[in-house]
């Protein structure tokens, strides 16, 4: 059975967005339910839910390049003719990619940063680290989509196919 690149990110993205998502359900509505009957909250709740929707964002934002609605001027676009729209979302992948790598080694340093002091979300034993990880992970995983996007643009190829799934045969 051979998996492509495509899915296994996919398959990331989507299990990194239902954890985030998850962890932010059971923090609000438990944390609501606990601030109505004693009156009292966690302190870690609000910086564990903020931490959970930045890792969100992040992979939402790589898993929206796959389908073609994020980092794009669509109104404008659709203005233009074929060829030219191709050549403006060359374009708009080389600039993404630019910003992409100033993020992530912006965002990697600090990663590193919280690892040399060894900090801690408040009120818990997650390492800061973790938290801030999101960032150039969630950038890395929409470069390689930016690039998915741009092979596919150099190749004159549909940059936004259809996803590729499984049967429960494991065909796909």
């Amino acid at each position: 059975m051979i998996i492509s690149f495509d899915l296994v990110l996919s398959r990331i993205e989507r299990f990194i967005m239902l954890s985030s998502y998850l962890t932010l359900i059971l923090i609000v509505s438990l944390e609501t339910l606990r601030r109505m009957i004693t009156g009292d909250q966690f302190g870690w709740g609000p910086d564990v839910s903020m931490y959970a929707f930045v890792w969100l964002a992040w992979f939402s934002m790589s898993a929206n390049l796959r389908s073609g609605n994020q980092l794009a001027f669509m109104t404008f676009r659709s203005r233009m003719s074929d060829k030219t729209r191709r050549y403006f979302e060359i374009l708009d992948c080389f600039i993404w990619l630019v910003i992409g790598a100033v993020v992530i080694t912006t965002s990697y340093n600090v990663v590193l940063n919280d690892l040399r002091l060894g900090r801690n979300v408040f009120g818990t034993d997650i390492p800061m680290a973790l938290a801030s990880a999101a960032v150039p992970l969630g950038w890395s995983f929409s470069m390689m989509r930016i690039l998915q996007i741009l092979v596919a643009l150099l190749r004159g190829e549909n940059p936004h196919p259809p996803l590729a799934t499984e049967n429960i045969s494991g065909q796909r």
